[in-house]
């Protein structure tokens, strides 16, 4: 396959490798030729040349997308095999092709061989995957990232005659450390100072080559760690003693381009060739100053590779003109451009510029800094009619009386990103009571090195602002890089934009500027844990391409990059992340106590809003139980809201304003929370006293003399039992001791948490005690306690032991219940299991009993207050009538006793109804009608009898209304009177609900639960109690 003509194009490959034409690319493919086994031979065709030389390249499999004769390569690769575009050439193909494992590599440059040091790892990894082929003696180009590339010459293929081989996939390759040619002698070139006539050697931009060298890490001033008072002209702040003798008072300050330094490039067509010096000639006093760090591009920066040496042959004669160009960043048609001969606007940027210019080294073509008014852009400093870019001049003498002389040049067009960058501002990040979490966060990356930290807390609990502090704390008191990425807005990028064009890019970056710290926050929107119903495999390939990201840079010598995450829980985490061993500290933001809300809201209203209070701001503490940072922001805001629209004087905050912002407002931690409300007030239920004062001891009292129980030194009772007969409050009780505490309500029905899938049932209990948590103070009622938690060791699928071993944790784990408070209600406590009636979890039992003739008096008393009764019931003679009832019976008998009632008024009402309607009666069918228009014409029978019939129905309706409005009229003016009959009646047909037998035995089985109950655990074997249960098998 040899003697195939081609032309040269240009395409950005990045790579040591080649397109071919088509018809060759078909040839291979046909032929069934791996693209591993094809070296390409590139044979100049030139007919001026007398050698033909060749070059080799490996084949990248792909088509060239020109013309079918053109072969695509990379433009670098090409110029350093002289190679340009359109040269004709030919191409050879070998098959079959030695294949090396041991190649030896130079650097072309040092300064290729620094690239190498800089990116070896980058380079170690992308070397074998672009390129294929070597050649002996002919130069490698090696792409670390997409802005640098380092050239090498290959001078052994590890084997005597061989001209090009093919790079096996376990080849080792060695670079040569440093290695420097000789100097030829070169010619000196000349600049013109302006105003002199002489010429003089020059120093070149290769002249810096043999000259010292120091890499330093540079901090853009300001900055905590350099205490400079002025911070002025062109100076670096470093170690004197760190520099050789060789070095001056003046050093050449260049930065090291790192892996994703962002390159400006001037977009003016006009003044293409005047480009920004990358080599700035300043003061040695590694500190960079303001203006320094402007010219340099990297303002407000801390980590960069600073490259120092001494800065040699400066021009002997000053000029006495400077031209400075400024900055604009739109078309000449959009900007107001500056008159170039406004005597006033140079006058003013001559007295602005001249101390620096007189006091300080001067380099040719330096950015300069923004100027209000003047240059508000910034703008480029070059020395009139000196193209020269290591041209410099020393300072002048200050008191010398040759004045220098500034014009204004043509205006240089740059994008917004290349002008300078105002400094971050972090003096309004300020966290009430986060000072100590703040201080742990930074002592634990400022001592260790490569480690992790997982900040983790609901929606609004402060955890970006956390981030934000430790970063700026690291920054200015530790030097530390820090890079912040909101996950939220790279979620929706595919796998590979994601993990190659962000998350690779942020990890070079912060190991170019180690010390640094990786700051994702929210990072279980990128790396989520695995949800049921949901495709998790983009979710763990980022985690994995993190993980292994991370491990190479760990693995690297002297690495220090240290990530801080947030998620709103570890749980919320993929498990890979959290198994990787990368994140060692643990932080969790809970809703904050009474003291750090009130300091909050204090805060917010007086200091941010600045609004007087009147009002004792604890008792707005006391109704904002359980809000997050956020929500006290927002709540304060809408209190600044109703002061604004209200008729208070000098923005007084009163009663009445935060009681219109607590309104319909719902803190974040209770939004998609299902809370229950009951109608049911305290004083609706009857009897129960003993059962009531130990829910107010329980509930009521640590709530409403928190001050009191918070010196309490012992674990304050937080779970009730509540069991008894059916029918006897105990659902009702719990369902009104939340309005009566003021406490949120969560009722659990037994069976809705049982899930027959392993794993599932734990989780519901789980998420049950997080939504009471969070929706703290909080009873989380279980009705029919003894479905969900029976004795382990009876159920047969396991299902309500895993959920009793849920709970158990749950409600007495390591952790505790803070805030949430157990309620359970049961008819069978003989059934729950014994490890839940401890101490620690439910702590008290109480028992809701038949009630006797007291509480049947009072449940009747509770229940008849709305009801109008006759003055001859007599209630105490009903209660001694219904011994055995219990509150549900009794709550029936009155039930059926008001519709006894409601019976006896109907029937009145009826008869009245009769009577008047007998009074007013009339015939409906003796309907006459007339027809309005169309007098000559005479009306069918069939549609004067439908008529009719429309007619009818008009009247049958308006009587059926006016009926029904009669009705309701007479039933309103009528109340339901309930007499003793009444009550009499219902007793004969209501009968209780407890047989005698059952009372028996549920007497028996509280007995037995109260007295003889001993303190031996289950053996896991069938029961014979009465009641107990038998496993089916």
């Amino acid at each position: 396959m040899d003697n195939h003509k081609a032309t040269i194009t240009y395409k950005t490959l990045k790579s040591n490798l080649v397109n071919l034409p088509s018809h060759l690319t078909n040839l291979l493919f046909t032929a069934n030729i791996k693209v591993q086994d094809v070296i390409v031979e590139i044979v100049t065709d030139t007919p001026t040349s007398k050698s033909k030389p060749k070059h080799y390249a490996g084949w990248s499999g792909m088509s060239s997308s020109g013309s079918i004769t053109s072969l695509e390569i990379d433009p670098i690769f090409a110029q350093s095999l002289n190679l340009t575009e359109n040269m004709k050439i030919v191409i050879n193909l070998k098959l079959g092709n030695y294949e090396s494992s041991n190649i030896n590599l130079e650097p072309l440059t040092s300064s290729d061989w620094e690239l190498v040091e800089l990116h070896a790892q980058l380079i170690e990894d992308k070397l074998l995957s672009q390129t294929r082929c070597v050649a002996l003696n002919q130069v490698l180009v090696v792409y670390p990232n997409s802005s640098t590339y380092a050239k090498l010459l290959v001078t052994d293929l590890g084997k005597e005659g061989v001209l090009y081989a093919k790079i096996s996939p376990y080849c080792e390759i060695a670079i040569a450390p440093k290695v420097r040619k000789k100097e030829e002698e070169k010619s000196s070139t000349t600049a013109k100072s302006v105003g002199s006539s002489k010429s003089t050697k020059r120093a070149t931009a290769e002249d810096y080559s043999d000259l010292p060298l120091v890499l330093k890490r540079g901090i853009s001033l300001p900055h905590g760690l350099y205490d400079v008072k002025e911070d002025k002209g062109y100076v670096v702040y470093v170690d004197v003693d760190e520099l050789t003798p060789r070095f001056g008072d003046y050093v050449a300050v260049s930065v090291i381009p790192g892996p994703n330094d962002k390159t400006a490039k001037s977009v003016d067509e006009e003044n293409k060739d005047l480009k920004e010096n990358k080599r700035i000639v300043a003061k040695v006093n590694i500190g960079i100053s303001r203006d320094l760090s402007v010219s340099l591009n990297i303002e407000n920066q801390i980590g960069n590779m600073i490259s120092l040496k001494p800065a040699v042959r400066n021009l002997p004669k000053r000029p006495t003109t400077f031209t400075i160009h400024p900055y604009i960043i739109h078309t000449k048609k959009k900007e107001v451009t500056i008159n170039k001969k406004d005597n006033k606007v140079l006058q003013q940027l001559t007295e602005k510029l001249y101390p620096e210019i007189a006091s300080l080294p001067v380099t040719n073509f330096t950015k300069i800094p923004i100027i209000p008014s003047l240059l508000p852009y910034g703008g480029l400093l070059r020395f009139r009619k000196n193209d020269d870019y290591n041209a410099w001049i020393k300072p002048y003498n200050l008191d010398s009386k040759k004045p220098i002389k500034l014009e204004l040049g043509d205006e240089l067009l740059r994008p917004q990103s290349f002008i300078e960058q105002p400094a971050t501002d972090d003096s309004d990040l300020e966290a009430i009571g986060l000072d100590a979490t703040v201080e742990d966060i930074v002592d634990s990356f400022a001592t260790s090195q490569n480690t992790g930290t997982l900040i983790h807390g609901n929606s609004g609990s402060g955890k970006t602002l956390l981030l934000k502090l430790a970063a700026a704390k690291l920054n200015s008191e530790h030097g530390f890089y820090t890079k912040y990425i909101s996950c939220e807005s790279i979620m929706n990028e595919n796998f590979q934009n994601l993990s190659k064009n962000h998350l690779f890019k942020y990890i070079q970056q912060c190991a170019w500027n180690k010390p640094s710290l990786l700051i994702l926050d929210n990072i279980d929107k990128i790396m989520n844990i695995e949800m049921e119903n949901m495709d998790a495999t983009k979710s763990n390939q980022v985690t994995e391409f993190f993980i292994s990201t991370l491990a190479k840079i760990h693995n690297q010598t002297n690495s220090n990059l240290s990530i801080l995450i947030s998620a709103t829980s570890k749980e919320s985490i993929n498990k890979l992340l959290l198994g990787s061993h990368l994140i060692e500290n643990f932080v969790h933001l809970n809703a904050p106590d009474k003291a750090l809300r009130f300091d909050i809201l204090e805060q917010y209203l007086t200091k941010k809003l600045e609004l007087k209070v009147k009002v004792d701001l604890m008792d707005l503490v006391s109704e904002t139980e359980g809000y997050l940072p956020n929500d006290l922001k927002i709540l304060s805001d809408r209190i600044y809201h109703e002061v604004l629209f209200s008729d208070s004087e000098e923005n007084t905050v009163k009663a009445e304003h935060i009681e219109k912002a607590l309104t319909g407002y719902t803190p974040s931690n209770l939004r998609g929370v299902k809370l229950q409300k009951s109608s049911i007030n305290w004083t609706d239920i009857g009897g129960l006293k003993e059962a009531k004062n130990v829910l107010l001891e329980t509930l009521e009292w640590p709530t409403k003399y928190a001050p009191i129980f918070a010196n309490c030194p012992l674990r304050l009772r937080s779970g009730i039992l509540l069991y008894g007969y059916p029918g006897c409050g105990k659902t009702l009780l719990a369902s009104a001791i939340s309005g009566q505490c003021g406490l949120n309500f969560i009722s659990i029905k037994g069976p809705e948490i049982l899930n027959k899938y392993i794993g599932a049932s734990e989780q519901s209990v789980r998420e049950l005690f997080e939504r009471a948590q969070a929706a703290k103070p909080c009873i989380l009622f279980f009705d029919e306690f003894d479905s969900i938690a029976p004795k382990r060791g009876h159920d047969s699928t396991g299902v309500t032991d895993r959920v009793v071993n849920q709970m158990l944790t749950q409600m007495d784990g390591a952790e505790g219940l803070d805030g949430v408070y157990v309620l359970a209600a049961t008819s069978r406590p003989d059934l729950i299991d014994s490890a839940l009636l401890r101490p620690g979890r439910l702590d008290k039992s109480v028992i809701c009993d038949m009630p006797n003739y007291e509480d049947r008096l009072d449940i009747l008393k509770s229940i008849t207050t709305k009801m109008e009764l006759a003055d001859d019931v007599n209630l105490e003679e009903i209660a001694e009538k219904s011994q055995g009832f219990s509150g549900a019976d009794i709550q029936g008998l009155v039930s059926n006793t008001f519709l006894k009632g409601v019976h006896v008024t109907l029937e009145e009402l009826s008869k009245k109804e009769q009577e008047e309607e007998s009074s007013t009666q009339s015939d409906p069918t003796n309907i006459e009608f007339f027809k309005v228009g169309n007098t000559g014409k005479k009306m069918k029978s069939n549609e004067r009898v439908k008529l009719l019939h429309q007619i009818q129905q008009f009247i049958n309706a308006d009587d059926n209304n006016a009926s029904s409005k009669k009705s309701q009229d007479l039933m309103g003016k009528s109340k339901v009177l309930i007499t003793h009959d009444n009550f009499v009646q219902s007793l004969k047909e209501t009968k209780p609900s407890i047989s005698h037998s059952e009372k028996i035995k549920l007497s028996k089985i509280y007995k037995q639960f109260v007295n003889d109950r001993d303190g031996n655990m289950p053996d896991g074997t069938a029961s014979n109690e009465i009641g107990g249960r038998t496993t089916l098998m």
